[in-house]
This record gives C-alpha cells, structure tokens and sequence, in this order.
C-alpha cells in the first residue's frame, strides 16, 4: 500500500497570547509545553515560554510569585 503525501498547506498562523503568564489557555486546555531542565529527578529551571498542548497556541508559563498576584 502507497503512504498519501499531505496535500501542500499554507501554516496555520497559530494564537500568540505571550506577555502575561496564564494557568490555561483561552481555548480551555490547562495543559502546556514547556522547556525544563532537570537536577536529581526534580525540576530546578523552567522556561517561560509555553505552546498550549491542545491548540498550539503560544503563552507565558506562571511562576510561583503569579499566584500571589492573582487578585490583581
């Protein structure tokens, strides 16, 4: 059986919602990538730039000092 090549596609631009750090996307996914880097099983660094897993779009990770600011 011949695999199908994908027809040629224009990239999708995807969302950029970069600049204030969110625990969730807007599409609703509370899921995200991220760069990490390990130290003995735990993770010790973290970049903030996220892609959300579900729609691609690209965010700000939180840190923790965010959550104090919430109310805000």
């Amino acid at each position: 059986m011949r695999r199908r090549e994908p027809e040629h596609t224009e990239p999708v631009a995807k969302a950029d919602y970069r600049g204030v750090p969110t625990h969730a996307c807007p599409c609703g996914c509370a899921m995200m990538r991220i760069s990490c880097m390990f130290d003995e099983g735990e993770v010790v660094f973290y970049l903030l730039d996220a892609e959300c897993y579900e729609c691609g779009a690209l965010l700000t990770a939180p840190t923790p000092i965010d959550n104090d600011h919430a109310d805000i």
